[in-house]
């Protein structure tokens, strides 16, 4: 039987070294830092959620 499944990921990329002058431009660093780093490299799962799960009806009746 095929499924059609929605899975949420949350992702968390942890920063210790920015320099900046103020909360807007570290936040604006981090978000492009994070952008570049999408490959998961310094990243940690934060956790898995399933939405919905519902057979593909449409698979039983090509079989």
């Amino acid at each position: 039987m095929i499924w059609n499944v929605s899975v949420g990921i949350r992702l968390t990329i942890d920063y210790d070294d920015i320099e900046a002058d103020d909360r807007e431009e570290a936040e604006r660093i981090a978000k492009e830092r994070a952008e570049e780093d999408i490959d998961y490299r310094n990243a940690e799962w934060g956790g898995t959620t399933v939405y919905c799960a519902y057979p593909n009806e449409e698979s039983e009746e090509t079989q």
